[in-house]
């Protein structure tokens, strides 16, 4: 304890003796305002050594931290002159973080006594832009001087087409943040603007605030692309996501975008071999619950089992209300194995079929499968996939290869968010964030089809062209099937896997006079347009009963998914600032 007490009064001591060796005596600034907006700067700084020195420091800054954002705004800045008592200095210039750095004397000789040190510059892009007014707010001597200031005076030059008497000013002076104002300019004879302060400590600075009518200094304001590119260069960070967007168009046109389909032409079949999972994952590279339904009615289809309806003997007022608006839903449906199929199934259909009938049963009712089938839709989703590379329509699993970019861009939002809190800066976060979103948006085209994918989609799409087409009237394609309920059946699956299941069931409504065999509905009379309204409730059954989890896994959730003029300023607002000493 009595060691810290030490050392602070030697820091202290020596802090004291620091100022006693060097004083300001006057810090005298020319301001002059060209017609373009550039400012001209010329500081007279009258120093006493009392003990030797070298010379003196100044920094000025150059680049500011915006607040809220924390982005950069940099302002143009160019030394025209430095000199020491009139005679040529020693200059030692450079860039040190947001500031310029001068040094300004000889390091082999020191000096005492009184001297006046000239730093001539030109600031450009320090004109605030209002609606009514331009605003010329600088730091005239900077908050972070190391020794005393006797006096500070700044002495401003307006364009001969702006009389004084229109321009409205004042002036702070004090620590950083103090808002008290000390009063208007003095005008001169010659229409100059003096500002003066009294004594100023270490820390202390005097700051101006100038506001002209834009009527009296038409300037024309930087358009927005000129305040992009100052931006930009300012915020390199913010450049991020335009490369990022570069990238990804890049990475999308090698190895992300698919073969050039060429004309698709109305298909009257579905590709050869193809079943109904494989149709809809090639149209939009990925497997959807409706894959997995269409399927489902797809093995029906080809006799591997039939399809009950399931419902109450007595249905009651609510339901017969329904019935005399329109049909009402089954209550459930019932999946009944046949022995004698039809078809013959690929390795993801068997493995749908033993997710349905586990530990061979025979039936099983849809309600049976509600927070049970969801295990089996990874190993089924898998091996569709599979199927599809095997077959040569994929390169690789697009799952994986959508899977990538979505992680990547979301590591890059939550990146962002991390760089914000970490270097408190909003535009940084916002950069960082803005590429991973860009990554996350190319995630969906990212999965590639071979050319024989592209090739087989070519048919597909045929394929639905085909089914939109044919709920128009008078519409004829060259060789086209004969409307048959045999046709129905062969092409609902991959209607239902297109999503279009009401336009397929439009289109033969009246040709259906019973019932498929694989079909079998509660009512004793058939109609077609009530068998057309069961798929849609079967499809949209399975669609939720496959998906649905018990509470108690992943949270319940499904398991499919994977500042003014005058107004707010203060001492040490605005540009120019920084500080100095002795050296």
């Amino acid at each position: 304890m009595r060691r810290a007490f030490v050392f602070s009064c030697i820091l202290l001591l020596a802090c004291v003796a620091a100022f006693a060796s060097v004083r300001v005596d006057h810090f005298d600034a020319h301001l002059e305002l060209l017609e373009d907006g550039t400012l001209l700067v010329e500081e007279r700084i009258t120093v006493t050594f009392s003990t030797p020195h070298h010379g003196i420091e100044r920094t000025i800054p150059i680049s500011y931290r915006l607040p809220v954002t924390a982005a950069s705004l940099t302002i143009g800045f160019n030394l025209r002159d430095v000199g020491l008592d009139g005679a040529d200095v020693p200059l030692v210039s450079k860039r040190r973080g947001r500031n310029q750095y001068l040094r300004l004397g000889d390091p082999d000789r020191t000096i005492l006594g009184t001297h006046t040190y000239t730093i001539a510059y030109t600031l450009d892009r320090i004109l605030l832009f209002h609606d009514d007014y331009l605003q010329l707010y600088v730091n005239i001597t900077g908050n972070e001087w190391r020794v005393p200031i006797d006096r500070a005076t700044a002495t401003v030059s307006l364009p001969t087409s702006v009389a004084p008497g229109v321009v409205t000013s004042t002036h702070y002076a004090g620590y950083l943040g103090e808002s008290t104002r000390a009063g208007a300019a003095i005008v001169d004879p010659s229409g100059q603007l003096i500002f003066e302060s009294g004594p100023l400590g270490p820390g202390e600075g005097l700051t101006i605030d100038v506001a002209i009518p834009r009527e009296a200094l038409p300037i024309v304001p930087p358009s927005a692309a000129q305040r992009a590119l100052w931006f930009l260069g300012a915020n390199k960070a913010a450049v991020l996501p335009i490369v990022v967007l570069v990238t990804m168009v890049f990475l999308w046109f090698k190895i992300g975008r698919d073969p050039r389909t060429g004309i698709i032409a109305p298909a009257f079949a579905p590709p050869h071999g193809m079943h109904p999972g494989e149709a809809g994952v090639l149209v939009d590279d990925r497997i959807d619950l409706r894959d997995v339904s269409a399927m489902v009615v797809g093995l029906a289809v080809k006799g591997h089992l039939r399809i009950e309806e399931i419902r109450d003997d007595d249905p009651g007022l609510p339901d017969k209300a329904k019935d005399r608006l329109g049909r009402s839903s089954p209550l459930d449906y019932r999946f009944v194995r046949r022995e004698r199929p039809t078809g013959d199934v690929s390795d993801v259909e068997r493995l749908l079929l033993d997710a349905i009938f586990v530990e061979e049963q025979t039936e099983q009712t849809l309600s049976s499968l509600e927070t049970s089938f969801y295990k089996h839709l990874p190993a089924i989703r898998s091996r569709l996939y599979g199927g599809l590379i095997e077959k040569g329509y994929y390169a690789r699993n697009p799952e994986r290869a959508r899977s990538f970019y979505r992680s990547l861009g979301l590591f890059g939002v939550a990146a962002g968010i991390g760089a914000g809190v970490a270097f408190g800066s909003l535009y940084l976060a916002a950069a960082v964030a803005a590429s991973g979103l860009v990554v996350l948006a190319f995630s969906p085209i990212m999965p590639r089809k071979t050319r024989k994918g592209a090739r087989a989609l070519e048919d597909v799409l045929g394929l639905a062209k085909y089914i939109e087409l044919a709920e128009v009237d008078r519409i004829e394609f060259h060789d086209a099937p004969e409307k048959s309920p045999e046709v129905f059946e062969r092409l609902l699956p991959y209607a239902i896997a297109l999503n279009l299941t009401k336009i397929w069931t439009d289109r033969f409504e009246g040709l259906l006079d019973e019932p498929p065999d694989w079909y079998r509905g509660a009512d004793p009379v058939f109609r077609g347009h009530w068998f057309a309204l069961s798929m849609l409730h079967l499809s949209s059954g399975m669609n939720r009963t496959f998906a649905s989890a018990p509470r108690t896994v992943s949270g319940g959730r499904s398991a499919w998914g994977s500042g003014s003029s005058f107004g707010g300023g203060f001492s040490g607002g605005g540009f120019g600032g920084g500080g100095g000493g002795g050296w």
